[in-house]
């Protein structure tokens, strides 16, 4: 009688369990526009792109995704055309709309702190005003629309940064607070130094984010290629860097073909530059970085800008990355002057303080 009234106990136990249904469950239902209907939505890993965790099909403008979260993690929803939202997958019945997501703490947080993050007025007016800048006639006149793309530019990042510090100061012992610094990491300004000093005070889970740690190698990387600093040599598919400048007032251009600003850069300032300063002791050399497609792609890309747009200076190719690495580099153009004995005058150069800078180097 005993052990059959332990195992009675026992059944009603787990029956009990179950009814519970599993603590560590997310489901999260996603409403869509209508024409999407028919069409695949992948659950990815923010961090990690390369597979999706799952995927379900849009049916009647809605999606849903369900699952066991142990530890919670950031997602993004995608179609194969387009983001469908950001969330946070925890445990929790999680609604994500067009306009609006919610549900569980995490998603809770997020979406006040997207409703307050007031940047799109700013954006908008971007967006209107980038199609003047490739389509200016003269060089004057990019630079005066840059100018004022540049003012705008500074108002959204300041708005962003603020809402950043906020979001992560409430909460940086969690993945908001890694959200909110990988923001912090992307639109803010730091040296080196600066910015390590924020990463020894963070949590763990902040400090140790592949994105922070990332970040501190590039500062690290600039900080040990900057002005007063002698260049550090590049291996290129055609050649060695020191092969081109070394005895030489050098300016060195990472650039890519499909880049704008950079052939706006080459079209204005580089090929006059060039042809004004040649015999007077400047090598320019364009560094080609970050093409497109496969070698025989890159290649040609690479062959058509100089085609385009005159350039006849010196060409270093750098297919694997490691020149922008090694120099710190996110984002092109970015335009060097090394001195002869090679230290490193200026980086970011552009416009016409690269002129000024020439100059200077030449007295």
């Amino acid at each position: 009688m005993k052990k059959i009234f332990q195992v009675i106990c026992t059944v009603a136990v787990i029956a009990m369990m179950g009814s519970c249904g599993n603590k560590n469950e997310f489901t999260i239902n996603g409403t869509v526009n209508s024409n999407m209907d028919g069409q695949m939505v992948y659950l990815y890993n923010y961090e990690n792109h390369d597979n999706p965790k799952d995927s379900t099909l849009v049916s009647d403008g809605k999606f849903t995704f369900t699952g066991i979260v142990d530890t919670a993690w950031m997602a993004v929803i995608t179609s194969s055309e387009s983001v469908v939202g950001i969330l946070f997958v925890e445990p929790g019945s999680i609604t994500l709309k067009s306009d609006s997501i919610g549900g569980t703490p995490l998603n809770d947080k997020y979406y006040a702190f997207s409703s307050t993050l007031n940047t799109k007025d700013i954006e908008s007016k971007m967006e209107e005003i980038i199609p003047r800048y490739y389509s200016a006639p003269n060089a004057e006149t990019r630079a005066e629309i840059e100018h004022l793309l540049d003012s705008l530019e500074e108002i959204r990042v300041s708005r962003t940064l603020d809402a950043c510090w906020k979001l992560y100061h409430e909460n940086g012992d969690n993945l908001l607070g890694v959200f909110a610094m990988k923001n912090i990491v992307q639109e803010g300004t730091f040296t080196y130094s600066q910015f390590d000093s924020i990463v020894s005070t963070a949590s763990p889970l902040v400090a140790n984010n592949k994105y922070v740690q990332q970040k501190l190698t590039q500062l690290r990387n600039i900080e040990a290629t900057s002005a007063g600093k002698h260049y550090v040599d590049i291996q290129g598919v055609n050649g060695k860097l020191s092969d081109l400048i070394d005895g030489k007032l050098a300016l060195v251009d990472f650039y890519a073909s499909w880049c704008g600003p950079c052939r706006a850069e080459i079209k204005d300032n580089l090929v006059p530059l060039w042809k004004k300063y040649e015999k007077k002791g400047l090598v320019i050399v364009g560094l080609n970085v970050w093409e497109r497609g496969d070698a025989k792609a890159r290649k040609a890309a690479h062959e058509q800008v100089m085609a385009d747009l005159g350039i006849t200076y010196p060409q270093l190719v750098d297919s694997t990355r490691t020149a922008t690495d090694t120099y710190g580099v996110n984002g092109i153009p970015q335009i060097i002057l090394i001195d002869k004995d090679g230290t490193i005058l200026a980086r970011d150069l552009r416009g016409e303080a690269i002129e000024e800078a020439i100059k200077e180097a030449l007295k």
